[in-house]
């Protein structure tokens, strides 16, 4: 029940009125949930505060979102939607680090959807397309099926665990005796390319 693009202003402003029946679209919830996740984080994200965001009754928000899970389902999915693949003109090793830098860079602006990614079973529309991309990318590299599905793994590991190490140092950065490194990008890169000499290897 899509309606016009609504034209709010900011939660809490004299400005901000309520959305009409019809006028929300999934794509305004989903929206609001990305931004609540880059202001306060993926794991105060609920259907109180998405409508004190959007400015509407919850009734509203339910229309498109079930409960919450489904929410955190929906902003996640839309947080690895922002990872671009890399052109398909690059050499395999460049397209693969080039994917992964990308995607650390887009989950470090998403504190909390790194770890909820890691708890799924089902996989997401964009996290399947990401998964297909990386097997594309490693099948142009010569490797057969049980290389990339092993490969696929270790980079999710490399991945996530990098990102959750980074945001939880970040959170606790004030807390004394907290590890604090400047490297963390380096770091990063230096785990992605002894992997690619690895598979090079293989």
């Amino acid at each position: 029940m899509d309606g016009p693009t609504p034209r709010s202003a900011a939660p809490g402003s004299d400005e901000q009125r309520p959305w009409r029946y019809g006028e929300l679209t999934r794509d305004d919830v989903v929206e609001a949930g990305l931004r609540l996740t880059r202001r306060s984080g993926f794991s105060n994200l609920s259907m109180r505060k998405l409508a004190t965001e959007l400015g509407s009754p919850s009734m509203n928000a339910y229309y498109y979102v079930r409960d919450k899970g489904h929410l955190l389902d929906l902003v996640g999915d839309a947080v690895l939607g922002e990872v671009r693949l890399p052109s398909t003109g690059l050499p395999w090793e460049r397209r693969l680090t080039l994917l992964f830098e990308r995607g650390r860079e887009v989950l470090l602006r998403y504190p909390g959807v790194a770890q909820h990614l890691l708890r799924r079973r089902d996989g997401l529309p964009n996290e399947i397309r990401l998964y297909q991309a990386v097997d594309e990318i490693l099948t142009a590299g010569g490797f057969d099926r049980a290389v990339r599905n092993r490969a696929q793994r270790l980079l999710a590991y490399l991945l996530f665990g990098a990102v959750t190490s980074e945001l939880a140092t970040a959170e606790a950065a004030d807390v004394p005796g907290t590890m604090a490194f400047v490297d963390d990008e380096e770091v990063f890169r230096f785990g992605l390319e002894l992997l690619l000499r690895g598979l090079r290897a293989s």
